[in-house]
């Protein structure tokens, strides 16, 4: 998305809307009260430079939300104003229930629901559509799985640019005609999208970025032209995974360093410890993985640690709200004596306190940036391959950080997500629509010229092959 908007003739239809008794007026006061107090990144991203861009935005942004009174609408607007500031962990989300479209009764009462009854509809010829181009963003498109088939043309309405329109599903949430998605120009990015996707249960969805590239449009849509339908750079499997891929190299597949899940790593990193050091290879496969806790990520560093390097100064912001964010944080953590321990809780006590006694929105550092230095480098792996795709994020990515430092390692697949500038998300409902307001609490001082673009790979995979096999080879020519 433009982070800065320059215009904003969105045209909201008012017809059979209910009137909400909280309007979305408040709703984006709210939202930029929040922000305006609590982002670290806020004064980053807005500068004597950018201020009248900004200050402009948000009256544009007010006047809208004068009339929009539809939900959906109402959360456009509040996305548009999250997404100005370059902070990807920063985001607004709606909250809403599964629909069983196994149970007959549960569907019937859905579609009686108005986010099904009011869903957009379009009528589209398909015929008129067939055998576009595989990198002509029009034309007729499935899911993988083929649960849907979609339309995409050209219809510019408010800040869209095309729209997708259900030719056919197999889910009977949705039916032919109503619209599934809307896409957006990327400015000065050809076949690049921003795009609102309405999800199985039709609440909606943001996506910064939809690339159309050989028939395939971001991550999960297929030209139905095409004859094959891969998605290599995706690794589906949630659970961790360790095999021998031959007589030289160990891979293992690690999708979360969630801190809920660090006993379940530690029993799993230990299990395989003496395996990963008999064997001159290693693939660490971390596509999708969204982050969690540093600290999980940190028992890789022993495989791939070549030296002593410089870790990037981190700053806590302080504010009313984030100390409170940090008190439930403690609290919740202090009752998971699974997963957090003692010396964890004692430190986070410790910051929170130094947090009270700092002035109203100020920056606490937390790390000077020291070095990272390791006991032994261990002879083997003697070299190590990291997949990477662009939904490893966050504390991903800091493993990601500390590969670029190594001698022995390469990273391979595709930009990570660009989570890496602030950090540490926490969440607020809004008071109208009961949105779900993720706001960040620090920043790093390097990392920051990475976020959005995230970590370019050493070695580019292409779509041809499994990311493995590619990965396997390069890893014994380089």
């Amino acid at each position: 998305m433009n982070r800065l908007l320059p215009t904003l003739l969105i045209f909201f239809s008012l017809n059979n809307l209910q009137a909400q008794s909280c309007p979305c007026t408040e709703e984006l006061d709210f939202v930029m009260r929040y922000y305006e107090q609590n982002l670290p990144g806020f004064k980053d991203n807005v500068t004597k430079e950018t201020r009248k861009s900004y200050d402009s935005m948000k009256a544009d942004l007010r006047q809208l939300a004068q009339n929009a009174v539809e939900t959906t609408d109402c959360f456009k607007l509040l996305t548009y104003y999250v997404e100005f500031f370059r902070d990807n962990h920063s985001h607004i989300s709606m909250e809403s229930e599964a629909v069983n479209d196994k149970d007959p009764a549960a569907v019937q009462t859905f579609k009686q629901t108005t986010a099904f009854a009011k869903r957009e509809r379009i009528a589209l010829n398909p015929r008129n559509y067939e055998n576009r181009p595989l990198n002509d963003i029009e034309g007729i498109y499935q899911t993988k799985d083929s649960v849907y088939t979609i339309l995409i043309a050209a219809n510019k309405k408010g800040l869209r640019d095309y729209v997708g329109v259900i030719l056919e599903s197999r889910t009977p949430l949705w039916e032919p005609g109503q619209v599934k998605l809307e896409l957006r120009h990327k400015a000065g990015m050809p076949g690049v999208f921003e795009a609102f996707m309405y999800m199985r249960n039709h609440s909606l969805q943001y996506y910064h970025s939809m690339v159309l590239q050989d028939g395939r449009l971001g991550d999960n849509w297929f030209k139905t032209s095409l004859r094959e339908r891969h998605d290599y750079n995706l690794n589906p499997s949630t659970n961790v995974e360790f095999r021998a891929l031959d007589a030289e190299t160990n891979y293992m597949r690690i999708p979360t360093f969630s801190g809920h899940s660090t006993a379940m790593l530690d029993t799993f990193y230990a299990h395989h410890d003496a395996q990963v050091r008999a064997k001159p290879y290693l693939i660490i496969d971390v596509r999708n993985n969204g982050g969690g806790n540093d600290g999980n990520a940190q028992q890789l560093l022993e495989y791939i640690y070549t030296g002593p390097f410089k870790s990037d100064v981190v700053d806590v912001y302080v504010t009313d709200g984030n100390i409170k964010v940090f008190e439930e944080w403690y609290g919740f953590m202090s009752k998971d004596t699974l997963n957090f321990d003692q010396a964890s809780l004692k430190r986070m006590r410790k910051e929170i306190d130094r947090m009270k006694k700092q002035p109203e929105q100020s920056y606490m550092r937390r790390s000077n940036g020291g070095m990272v230095r390791l006991d032994t480098e261990l002879k083997w792996p003697a070299k190590v391959a990291i997949i990477m795709n662009n939904k490893c994020a966050s504390s991903c990515e800091s493993l990601l950080f500390w590969a670029k430092e190594s001698k022995k390692t390469i990273l391979v697949g595709e930009n990570s997500g660009g989570y890496v500038g602030y950090g540490e998300i926490g969440g607020i409902e809004t008071p109208c629509f009961a949105f779900n307001l993720g706001c960040t609490m620090t920043r790093y001082r390097h990392q920051r010229k990475f976020e959005v673009i995230g970590i370019a790979p050493d070695y580019r995979l292409n779509n041809q092959s499994d990311w493995v096999e590619q990965t396997l080879r390069l890893l014994k020519k380089t």
